[in-house]
């Protein structure tokens, strides 16, 4: 499968190297941009031609980011969405425009449709934009400085800034001082109903196996271990080997626990291989991607789940939201922060920080001693229900189109 990203680099490729044959891009060499390993290069090394090609490119991918992909690489689609935005409001006698992103040029296309359209604008950020946690999104300090004065205006001219996490919302109401307070609320990512249907349906599948003999456990699973599932990517700082390092020392105290990582893993981490070296190569599994109602039925199979959110008190990844209908308690490994928040709110597992073996460890056995406190798996769904925070944000475009068109009244 070809991705929009992948054939707008080898668009920017041929334009800024005529003549060239332009490049194959494998679209499955990794999770985020399918870009391949490159050679490190000492910068300290000028002798080095290495080192001279190394700094072209970079300059090349700086120019192409400023001509082409500010704030992002679907910014080309701009001008016919603001056109087709228009059209959509003069057809449908809109009261509002709204927004959400990523990616970040969806909110540039807002706004201009809003400011044509003399429309009051909503914004909603699924992910932080230009105070991100692991370093800049660009990759010139212009380019930064740039992205940062566009969400400056976004955020200026909308009518409400709606964002996923409570900790991001104090991130921009901090940011943003000088914006009225009011402006800015929070509404949590939840899960689709749908889904709860199909999981409930999985999850009563499995108790009447289980009270038939008729489980269909794989050998690794009948042998009495805990089964802890991730069920995602793992990649740079998602690191699951202290994961492993704490499953060995659990091992050798007496405990088994059994680890499937289910979807694409960093070669670098060897992940089956470093379980081999640790001792427990037969109590970690380590599957590829696989379709997500096939997922939806293998976590149905698990006793509880791992979750990796290091490096971010600022967002809560959507599997999280699905885990809590399986009402299996979950390890989350991450910084304070959103994610350790929800996990202490409703009680439904337990949390070490990332690359602390003990921590990890300490965790995995107090899921599997069980939870001293009762668990608060119905307020947790009812607080998450898509259909809920759906109305949520409708009562935000309420309160925004009543307040415009009081204005207007004047």
């Amino acid at each position: 499968m070809i991705r929009p990203e992948d054939v707008f680099k080898a668009r920017v490729k041929s334009v800024l190297r005529p003549g060239r044959k332009r490049e194959n891009f494998d679209s499955t060499a990794g999770p985020l941009d399918g870009s391949k390993a490159t050679e490190i290069v000492p910068k300290s090394d000028a002798s080095d031609p290495r080192y001279f090609k190394s700094v072209v490119s970079g300059m090349r991918q700086k120019s192409s980011e400023l001509l082409f992909a500010i704030p992002d690489n679907r910014i080309a689609w701009k001008k016919d969405a603001v056109d087709r935005g228009l059209q959509i409001v003069r057809e449908n006698n809109c009261r509002l425009v709204y927004a959400t992103a990523p990616p970040f040029s969806s909110l540039l296309v807002g706004r201009e449709i809003a400011m044509r359209a003399g429309l009051p604008l909503v914004i909603d950020f699924r992910d932080p934009w230009t105070r991100v946690p692991w370093g800049p999104r660009n990759k010139s300090w212009l380019a930064n400085r740039w992205v940062a004065r566009l969400e400056k205006k976004c955020v200026t001219d909308a009518s409400a800034v709606v964002l996923n996490t409570p900790e991001l919302e104090n991130d921009f109401v901090t940011h943003y001082s000088q914006q009225p307070r009011e402006k800015f609320s929070s509404i949590p990512n939840g899960f689709d109903p749908e889904i709860k249907l199909r999981i409930d349906s999985y999850t009563e599948s499995r108790s009447s196996a289980e009270e038939s003999g008729a489980t269909g456990s794989t050998v690794q699973e009948s042998g009495g271990a805990m089964r802890l599932l991730h069920p995602g990517s793992v990649y740079r700082n998602r690191d699951p080997r202290p994961i492993i390092d704490a499953i060995a020392k659990l091992h050798r105290s007496g405990l088994s626990v059994f680890l499937e990582q289910i979807g694409f893993c960093d070669d670098n981490f060897d992940l089956k291989n470093y379980a081999i070296e640790k001792g427990v190569g037969d109590l970690v599994e380590v599957k590829p991607a696989v379709p997500h109602d096939e997922m939806l039925r293998r976590m149905a199979k698990v006793d509880g789940f791992v979750l990796l959110q290091p490096g971010t008190a600022l967002q809560v990844p959507g599997k999280l939201f699905e885990m809590l209908l399986f009402r299996k308690p979950i390890l989350a490994i991450c910084v304070p922060g959103a994610v350790s928040s929800i996990v202490q709110r409703y009680q439904i597992g337990t949390i070490a920080e990332a690359g602390n073996v003990d921590q990890i460890a300490n965790a995995i056995r107090q899921i599997s001693k069980g939870n001293s406190l009762p668990s608060l798996w119905d307020e947790a769904q009812k607080r998450f229900d898509g259909q809920q925070l759906t109305k949520e944000m409708a009562s935000v475009f309420d309160c925004v189109s009543n307040a415009a068109e009081g204005l207007s009244d004047l």
